[in-house]
């Protein structure tokens, strides 16, 4: 063979390979992730060999600073400038000054990434960090999606995904000291079998552990996540779990499939009766290049009462709103859905995060475009309601707003899929990816709220 044809030949191998290592695929839109090869398409993460640009020049949001009735406090307590996002939020239901908070992060080097915890006890005003992945997988270098359970007797339950190269499996990592430290982790599904998207939950002297793989699957651990259940499928085309069990111990699960939000509803972690909330329309284009999809979020009430919202791009022309219903009923009927932002223009609601607290108030929060007129800064807004059907007006809660782009890892790519949000005693903490100070971090603000069920 002539020596300029195996070179040319060798090149283009070289090339295939590194073309498959880096394949871009995308998920909820324009926007891009790596995915594993051979993979099944829900199993998309973030790139692990994103690189960090050497030439990053800064690119701040348009507008000024504004003045707030309360701080807004950095999360993450790194000093390096990689990124944090994807927030996750629990908070425990023994004490409201005690929170929890997991998000993916590249701290560690070398373009690998993985889920950190960010522990308080003083209301959020102090962050510890510590790493729940604590027995590790030679072939699993890296962790994602964060998901955070509180027990019975203020445990805390820590549950992720670890890949890449090999494919994704969920571990269960547990905290007897809430949260500073991980004591003992757990493997909760199968290493041959691809898993993506992890949810915990926690009620009734168990954990509850939802994951997709193409299919969305439940898995149950009734001695404190150290043995888990034979996972079982849900619905074969489900997706983006969101659980929450009830006072009873009812698991009510939900999640997109077939273009509408499902409730899965359980009384035993076993069998489901599966029903739908709500029809959805996929979300519209949008000129930001983060990705975004529709995440259903949810909470209940001492009473019961089930409380949903999601991101929806039905409303063609207003831009892609946040949709909240309700059902008073075990899930057996739903209010006719409505938007929840108050913008008139064609601005952009993302990112949705529900929590009911103590006071059964029920507390949202979202990513929002609308104080920039080209429709790409983004902040974050809140609204409340005491009766579960009306709303008090949308409140702005971050000072500085942030620029997608204003991160020199993702480079706006990646924002994480969804943002957080905790409902104490009096106070809610929205959680979310800020980029005010030219990398990603994870913020928070603690918003006094009055009163509680009217």
């Amino acid at each position: 063979m002539p020596k300029n044809k195996l070179l040319t030949m060798v090149g283009l191998a070289v090339l295939l390979v590194l073309v498959s290592a880096m394949a871009f695929v995308a998920k909820g839109g324009s926007n891009t992730s790596v995915a594993q090869v051979g993979a099944d398409r829900d199993l998309e993460v973030p790139a692990a060999n994103m690189k960090l640009s050497a030439n990053w020049q800064a690119k701040p949001a348009s507008g000024a600073p504004v003045s707030l009735s309360f701080a807004n406090v950095r999360v993450n307590t790194d000093g390096t400038q990689e990124a944090q996002n994807e927030p996750f939020a629990a908070v425990d239901p023994n004490n409201a000054n005690h929170m929890v908070v997991g998000a993916n992060s590249w701290q560690v080097g070398d373009g690998h990434y993985e889920v950190y915890a960010y522990t308080t006890f003083d209301g959020g005003q102090t962050w510890a960090a510590s790493r729940p992945y604590i027995s590790r997988n030679a072939s699993r270098l890296n962790a994602a999606d964060p998901t955070v359970a509180f027990g019975r007797n203020g445990e805390v339950y820590f549950a992720f995904v670890a890949l890449s190269p090999a494919p994704g499996a969920v571990a269960v990592s547990r905290s007897v000291d809430g949260g500073l430290t991980w004591a003992s982790q757990a493997w909760a599904t199968s290493f041959s079998n691809g898993a993506d998207k992890p949810a915990i939950g926690a009620g009734n002297g168990a954990l509850y552990l939802y994951f997709q793989n193409g299919s969305l699957l439940g898995t149950v651990s009734r001695d404190g996540g150290a043995t888990w259940s034979s996972a079982s499928v849900i619905d074969s085309v489900g997706s983006n779990a969101a659980p929450v069990v009830d006072a009873k111990g009812n698991v009510n699960v939900f999640y997109t499939g077939n273009g509408s939000i499902k409730l899965a509803r359980s009384s035993n972690g076993a069998s489901y009766a599966i029903s739908t909330v709500a029809n959805v329309v996929a979300l519209q284009p949008r000129p930001a290049h983060y990705r975004a999809a529709i995440y259903p979020t949810a909470g209940v009430d001492a009473s019961g009462r089930l409380y949903v919202a999601w991101a929806d791009g039905r409303n063609n022309g207003h831009g892609n709103d946040i949709l909240y219903t309700r059902s008073v009923n075990n899930g057996s009927t739903w209010s006719a859905p409505v938007v929840l932002n108050n913008d008139k223009g064609s601005a952009d609601q993302l990112m949705p995060a529900l929590a009911v607290g103590k006071d059964g108030a029920v507390n949202i929060a979202w990513l929002d475009n609308r104080n920039d007129p080209a429709n790409y800064n983004y902040d974050v807004y809140l609204t409340r309601s005491t009766d579960g059907t009306h709303f008090s007006a949308n409140l702005r809660v971050n000072s500085v707003s942030s620029n997608p782009d204003n991160d020199p890892r993702t480079q706006g790519s990646l924002i994480g899929d969804y943002f957080a949000l905790s409902a104490g005693d009096g106070v809610v903490h929205p959680f979310w990816t800020d980029t005010r100070n030219g990398n990603e971090d994870i913020y928070t603000a603690p918003v006094s709220v009055g009163g509680g069920r009217d």
